[in-house]
């Protein structure tokens, strides 16, 4: 404290005026002056600090500060001068002074050390000068950027230019390094232009050049410009085909400096031109093309090989070359007035033209012609058809068709009938002529109801047969016909609906036989039948009578029963006899239609076979039709041939075991290809039956199964066993179509069908054999189902005489 005091106190000593004499004038001056040096002192380090502020880029601002705290350690020696003039505060003074005086001297000994470096500092003439080529060099650059900024807007507007071109465009300098890629060029390649920037063009694209690319180069420097077909590989892989065309860039001393390349795609144009030119040349046809001048501009290989010409000697040569010479000049008139007003000309056309072969033979062709409309004018297309076989086949056909129609003239048995789709008659043969007595011009035109008594056509029987025919492909039936004359008749009737390939009906084959002399035969053998059983119970009765009176007299009934017996063998050997001629007669019927269907059969695989290359397709598929029908009916006459044998065939029962039978009826079903259905076979007991004909039942019972499962993507049928009654019932269950049960007592009646021909076929036949067989066995069938759920065909095979449980199998051999 006593420090601060002897510094900051006036001490022992007196104030500076009393050196002054406290003479006013001057104290006052030393005031004014001290006050106006310290003012000055302090506002020069002001100055000072807001230069160098201000300035900030000097190389010595530092030197500024040090001179700026010299300057403001003087100003405060002033001040204290004046303080000092009242006071005697000298301590404080003179420490001020110290430290302006080490201010001073650390000034002064900077400027020493940065005086040489001051001096190297340019002069102000020299600043000038450097100023004045600054300004210059400003000036030049100046002008560079506007004109560096004209070029660049010019090459902008050039660039978008570019840019708007469909085709791919890309600059490139003389080491095919890409300097420009525009966004076509993106589009076609892939490439976006960053990604492209310095690459080499035919390396980037795998470039395929059409020739040696050092002659193509040479070609460019030579001319200024190359123009050809390239291939390229874009980005993805693909190969395209484009049209190339590349320009030489110069500089302005005319220097050679880059190629602009433009690509245009044509890719697409080529592979039409490719289709087009395979078209042409797997046409079927010679294909000619010529200008308005007649002359040959384009042929395919087909009319090289129908003409006998080589491309080379036909390019370029007159149409008429391949014109009979009789015909030039109305050739050349006519093509003349085509081309002045060319339409197209269908093939045909009602013509009758002839071509000319190199080696001097004509043929018959069809020709259409097409006009074909170019930049180069317009060209004359015509597909020219070489129809020499057609007009062969065409009289083949005709014989044929007379041959067939003498044929079906030949048949006298049979009517054969051709409708149309309202049932108008078409066609008449010669056994329709026979059996009904009308000839053809008499009966063509006119409606099938007028073979009808009456009482049918008021019952619309023959538009019911139609229209069953329509619905189920065949309708058959018996009945009662009228001839021209009114006379009636019995007759067997066949309607075949007739279909294209799509479908849609076209009319009826109607076929007639007079069956009456066959219907009378049954009649009387039924007649026959039944005298002979009244006969039979007449003598029964009378043997009755016998018995009761004459039981007293043995032997007279003995003799009696002798005589009896006697005449019921007799009686039994006619209905033997009786049965024998009833089943000759039977198979006599049989062959009666066996032989008519083998001559019709025959004959139409003969023309099928023999004149396979002459039928239309129309002619084939009527054929097909007929063979198809005569197979069917085939079928239907087998059917019913079995179906009498069965009924006479001796039973010979033997104890079965029905599982193995079923595994063998099995193995006797035809696999259908494409298909996949699960048998589910359960353990079936052992009975008693005819093995031979049960098996038969179920190759019946399951072949329909597998048929009516045909429209089941998974189709399941099953055989099991039940009890019903404490009688052994076996099954046969599938998950198929199904039927009405209201009509399930047509099942098994001969010709009874639920279903339609065309969607499941069949005779109509089998479920009435197997329910002949049940019942010769004593049992009986029935059936369960539903529409789209499946149907179970039960039965059972009467009373069995030994245990189910037995396990003895009887073995069916069958091969």
């Amino acid at each position: 404290m006593d420090l601060l005091r002897q510094i900051f106190g006036p001490g022992d000593f007196m104030p500076h005026g009393y050196c002054y004499l406290w003479n006013p004038g001057l104290v006052w001056l030393n005031v004014i002056s001290d006050s106006l040096i310290a003012l000055s002192y302090f506002s020069i380090p002001f100055a000072l600090l807001w230069f160098v502020r201000k300035r900030r880029d000097l190389p010595f601002g530092f030197v500024f500060i040090l001179f700026g705290v010299f300057i403001l350690a003087c100003g405060s020696t002033h001040v204290l001068e004046v303080w000092n003039l009242w006071h005697s505060e000298y301590w404080l003074a003179g420490i001020l002074k110290a430290v302006t005086a080490v201010a001073s001297i650390g000034t002064a000994v900077v400027v020493a050390r940065l005086l040489p470096q001051a001096v190297e500092v340019p002069s102000i003439s020299k600043w000038r000068t450097a100023n004045a080529a600054l300004e210059s060099e400003i000036q030049e650059r100046r002008e560079l950027e506007v004109s560096l900024r004209s070029s660049a807007a010019s090459f902008r507007e050039q660039s978008e230019m570019l840019e708007l071109i469909h085709d791919a465009i890309f600059v490139r300098d003389f080491q095919n390094k890409i300097v420009f890629w525009n966004e076509s060029a993106e589009r076609i390649y892939g490439w976006k232009k960053e990604e492209v920037r310095g690459h080499t063009t035919h390396e980037l694209l795998q470039t395929k050049f059409p020739y040696e690319l050092d002659l193509i180069e040479a070609a460019v420097l030579a001319t200024g410009y190359w123009e050809g077909e390239l291939q390229h590989q874009t980005r993805d892989g693909r190969m395209v085909t484009v049209s190339s065309r590349w320009a030489l860039r110069r500089g302005d001393q005319g220097e050679p400096i880059g190629v602009l390349e433009s690509n245009r795609d044509v890719t697409k144009l080529k592979n039409q031109e490719k289709r087009f030119q395979n078209l042409l040349e797997a046409a079927p046809d010679a294909i000619v093309i010529v200008n308005g001048a007649g002359i040959i501009q384009i042929i395919n290989a087909q009319t090289e090989k129908m003409f006998g010409y080589l491309r080379g000697e036909l390019l370029g040569m007159p149409v008429e070359i391949l014109v009979p010479h009789s015909v030039h000049a109305r050739h050349a008139s006519h093509r003349e007035a085509y081309s002045h007003a060319p339409q197209p000309r269908s093939m045909g056309a009602g013509l009758s033209l002839h071509g000319l072969r190199k080696d001097g033979t004509e043929f018959p062709v069809e020709i259409s012609l097409s006009p074909i409309d170019t930049a180069e004018g317009t060209l004359i297309s015509s597909a020219i058809r070489d129809v020499t076989e057609r007009k062969q086949f065409e009289s083949q056909l005709k014989e044929t068709e007379q041959r067939f129609r003498i044929l079906v003239e030949g048949i006298k048995d049979y009517a054969i009938i051709a409708l149309d789709p309202q049932g108008v008659i078409s066609s008449w043969n010669a056994g329709a002529r026979r059996i009904k007595g009308y000839a053809a011009e008499e009966i063509i035109g006119k409606h099938i109801s007028c073979f009808y008594p009456p009482a049918d056509v008021a019952n619309h029987t023959p538009g019911t047969l139609l229209d069953r025919a329509t619905q189920e492909g065949v309708a058959e039936q018996e009945g009662w016909r009228v001839r021209k004359d009114g006379t009636q008749f019995w007759a067997d009737v066949v309607i075949t609906a007739l279909r294209d390939e799509a479908g849609k009906l076209l009319g009826f084959a109607k076929i007639t036989r007079d069956v009456t002399e066959r219907r009378n035969l049954e009649r009387e053998l039924r007649n026959a039948n039944e005298f002979l059983e009244h006969r039979v119970s007449e003598r029964t009765s009378e043997l009755a009578a016998v018995n009761t009176q004459l039981r007293s007299r043995q032997s007279e009934i003995s003799a009696l029963n002798a005589s009896l017996e006697a005449r019921v063998a007799e009686r039994t050997a006619e209905l033997v006899r009786t049965n024998s001629e009833l089943e000759a007669f039977s198979y006599s019927v049989s062959h009666d239609l066996r032989t008519p269907l083998r001559h019709v059969d025959g004959f139409a695989r003969i023309l099928k076979e023999e004149y396979v290359a002459e039928l239309p397709a129309e002619g084939h598929r009527f054929l097909d039709r007929i063979l198809s029908s005569t197979t069917h009916m085939g079928h239907l006459i087998d059917d019913l041939l079995n179906l009498a044998r069965i009924g006479r065939k001796e039973i010979k029962r033997a104890d079965t075991q029905m599982t193995h039978l079923v595994k063998q009826a099995l193995s006797d079903l035809r696999p259908e290809e494409d298909r996949t259905i699960e048998w589910r076979v359960d353990l079936l007991p052992t009975l008693n039956c005819d093995p031979g004909l049960i098996k038969l039942v179920f190759i019946n019972l399951l072949a329909n199964a597998s048929k009516f499962t045909r429209t089941r993507p998974s189709a399941v049928i099953e055989v099991g066993s039940c009890l019903t009654d404490g009688i052994f019932t076996l099954f046969v269950r599938d998950n198929g179509v199904g039927f009405d049960p209201k009509y399930a007592d047509k099942l098994f009646g001969v010709f009874q069908r639920l279903h339609r021909q065309e969607d499941f076929e069949g005779t109509g036949i089998g479920l009435a054999t197997v329910q002949r067989i049940i019942h010769r066995h004593g049992g009986r069938i029935w059936a369960e189902s539903s529409p789209d759920h499946g149907a179970t065909f039960f039965f059972t095979l009467g009373s069995q005489p030994h245990a189910a449980e037995s396990h003895e199998t009887v073995e069916i051999k069958h091969g």
